[in-house]
């Protein structure tokens, strides 16, 4: 049949493959566009530092002055990205990773589609490259458009949840729930609120599953190897990342998109009209349940926990599942309803005719070698399909995806194509070689939406990629505890500052107030763009005018990286762990957590530090008219040294804290205001080293343990059933 025709499957591959642009995929050209113009900064640090050194987490001192790099954001894409580097040059597998995304996500729905786990679903597969190509939200995450704008994890982890279910419910192999459940783990590696999403309705179809309790046990035992290590260390950690406050929608078309609507009407008309109770047997547990457990998260979700806009996908995947499930059911009906089979073929001729011409009419003078490509491939399908009206109707649901494409195109050349294909990226290269001139520092830079022309408004945030210096601003927004005093410094010394942050009191226009913070943070270098900003730079004595190459200036600032503590200090004792943790998640502990206490100090310039759980009578008393001298200062990214002439004194790092950081000999550290760290040395030799927690050793031995006994449990009882 066609649709078990292995030459029609692999057509159906190159389609999609050819739109996704695989010949851009596969030029040595760094990828682009959003924020996956900055993914490729942390992505191409795991492939040098960590997986090269068997590590899947670690600290960077590429942004934010200090993060903890993989363990909060997802290690799974890096991962893969890796292993293809093995092959190939970073850029193409950093570009053909997030292609395997956007594929696997088309597979796992035609998987979940078919009526047994052996026979091809075409009309699944037509269904999978209609979501993919939704194109109503751009970030939520699951489809190409956010995947395009740097949520491709997030597509990952929709497509092993759905591979998950898949496994439990509809296929035969033997080891299935095995197979399913490691499934479900890899999810939780690309990322978390998917895997949230799907865990429940997994969990039911786990324990609803006939198997042996050997092989539930044994899967159960394979899902944690996948999953605990990174789960729990994540949960542990928490207080240590940046909640970002987003507002939450409130409006039922901010969930139901235009491009969903249709469908949603056409399940609700058909389920209310119908007659037969068959018919409504085709509706499964799983798009009821996507649909549900979304509407029910839009509207009352915990809205700190989570941003309520990231279940939009769910529910565009459940309305639009549901509607082709009942359409796949009755669709010979409607077949032949209509009067011969030849006024059939001819309607369907004209309009995949119409949206064909509307693709080409939109791209075809842009990106032609693509565009001819699709069309004689639907030429193709149609000629093998003239015999079958059922496969010619999902021929059209696929050319009318095509057929009213408005931005996807343009994306994704955008995107592959690169920065070095941009045409200003000469303003970049020459910046970057300025900046190899100078002693490694670390750098501010003015935001502005005009950076776009660059390839991203976030292009800067690659500083660390091509030059020895590193960039306060980053990416990962949520995983720094400096996240938040980095934006509110630079919303002083920007003309049009992004302020992505909710519930801060920027300070936009106060330049000379964003200078005293910059020193502060132990900002070293400035660069200016806009030409408001520049004139105020130039006006203050504070900036060192160093270099221009016409479109940014660049300025040095005298800041210290290491400072003895000489304000009055405020202790802060940190609440037990689980009022830190509501701070953390929903910001409704009961009492003020430390970036509150911290925010008001920084915010307000104030004479005092805030420090976390002291003890004063580690520091002793010595000769306080002797200045404080620092050498032999090196920061990397496992470890800090220097030689201080102020042994056993309340010395001050610039580097983000967290709890991984150890003192060889002497005190702390101690998180103290805004985010950084503290120490007491005993010795003017000090060291601090970025080291694997006593949990996270215990963690990694016990996920070798349940793999292991997982593998025995697997041999022993195979042995018994043979």
């Amino acid at each position: 049949m066609l649709r078990n025709n292995l030459f029609v499957k692999v057509a159906l591959g190159s389609l999609l493959l050819i739109f996704l642009r695989i010949e851009l995929v596969f030029s040595d050209l760094l990828p682009t566009g959003g924020d996956m113009g900055a993914h490729i900064v942390p992505t191409k640090f795991f492939v040098t530092e960590l997986f090269n050194n068997f590590k899947l987490s670690g600290w960077s001192q590429d942004w934010f002055a200090g993060y903890p790099v993989y363990y909060f954001y997802f290690p799974l894409p890096p991962i893969i990205t890796s292993l293809l580097n093995l092959l190939f040059p970073f850029s193409i597998s950093f570009k053909t990773m997030v292609l395997i995304s956007q594929v696997l996500l088309v597979i796992s729905i035609e998987l979940l589609m078919r009526k047994n786990s052996k026979e091809f679903s075409f009309y699944g597969f037509a269904v999978g490259l209609l979501y993919l190509l939704t194109e109503s939200f751009t970030i939520f995450g699951g489809n190409l458009a956010s995947s395009l704008a740097g949520q491709y994890s997030f597509t990952y982890s929709i497509a092993f949840g759905n591979l998950s279910i898949f496994y439990l419910v509809k296929s035969k192999y033997k080891y299935s729930v095995e197979i399913g459940s490691l499934l479900i783990g890899l999810s939780v590696l690309s990322h978390l609120i998917p895997f949230m999403i799907y865990l429940p309705i997994f969990a039911v179809y786990f324990l609803k599953s006939d198997v042996k309790i050997y092989k539930k046990t044994a899967a159960f035992l394979f899902f944690l190897f996948v999953a605990i290590r990174f789960s729990i260390s994540l949960f542990l950690n928490l207080e240590f990342t940046t909640n970002m406050t987003y507002t939450p929608y409130t409006q039922l078309s901010d969930l139901v998109k235009p491009d969903v609507l249709p469908f949603v009407l056409g399940s609700a008309i058909y389920i209310i009209s119908s007659k037969s109770r068959t018919s409504l047997n085709v509706i499964s547990g799983f798009e009821i349940y996507l649909i549900s457990i979304s509407i029910y998260l839009f509207f009352y979700g915990p809205e700190s926990a989570l941003w309520n806009g990231r279940v939009v996908p769910f529910f565009n995947m459940g309305i639009i599942i549901l509607f082709f499930n009942l359409l796949h059911f009755d669709i010979k009906n409607l077949i032949k309803k209509i009067q011969g089979k030849y006024p059939l073929i001819l309607f369907i001729l004209i309009i995949n005719s119409y949206f064909m011409y509307l693709y080409y009419s939109k791209w075809g003078n842009t990106y032609s070698t693509t565009t001819i490509s699709v069309i004689l491939f639907f030429l193709f399908m149609f000629l093998v399909s003239i015999n079958s009206e059922k496969f010619l109707i999902y021929i059209t649901i696929v050319s009318l995806t095509f057929g009213t494409l408005s931005y996807l195109p343009h994306w994704l050349n955008w995107n592959f194509s690169g920065y070095e294909s941009k045409d200003n990226w000469k303003d970049i290269t020459t910046l970057y070689q300025g900046l190899d001139k100078l002693p490694p520092g670390r750098i501010m830079w003015e935001p502005n939406s005009d950076l776009n022309k660059y390839g991203t408004p976030m292009v800067l945030m690659t500083i660390p990629m091509f030059t020895d210096h590193q960039s306060v601003e980053g990416l990962y927004f949520d995983s720094s505890i400096t996240t938040p005093f980095h934006f509110l410094t630079v919303s002083g010394v920007a003309e049009r500052p992004s302020n992505p942050v909710g519930g801060l009191a920027y300070i936009n226009g106060e330049f000379d107030k964003g200078f005293r913070l910059m020193e502060e943070l132990g900002v070293d270098y400035f660069i200016a763009y806009t030409s408001s900003i520049k004139d105020k730079a130039n006006a203050n004595e504070n900036f060192n005018f160093l270099f221009s190459n016409e479109i940014f200036n660049v300025y040095s600032i005298n800041s210290e990286k290491v400072e003895l503590v000489k304000d009055n200090l405020y202790i802060y004792e940190s609440p037990d762990f689980y009022e830190r943790l509501r701070n953390a998640v929903l910001r409704e502990g009961n009492e003020e957590s430390f970036f509150d206490v911290a925010y008001k100090s920084f915010k307000e310039e104030s004479s005092y530090k805030i420090i976390e759980n002291y003890d004063k009578s580690f520091a002793v008393q010595g000769d306080e008219n002797t200045e404080l001298l620092i050498t032999d200062l090196n920061i990397q990214n496992n470890l800090i040294t220097f030689k201080t002439n102020k042994p056993n004194k309340l010395h001050l790092i610039k580097v983000s804290y967290f709890p991984n950081w150890k003192i060889e000999n002497g005190h702390g550290p101690f998180r103290i205001s805004p985010s950084f760290m503290a120490v007491v040395p005993n010795d003017e030799i000090v060291e601090i080293k970025f080291e694997l927690s006593n949990i996270e050793k215990a963690l990694n031995l016990f996920s070798i343990f349940t793999f292991f006994s997982a593998l025995i449990i697997t041999y022993i009882y195979k042995k018994r059933t043979d």
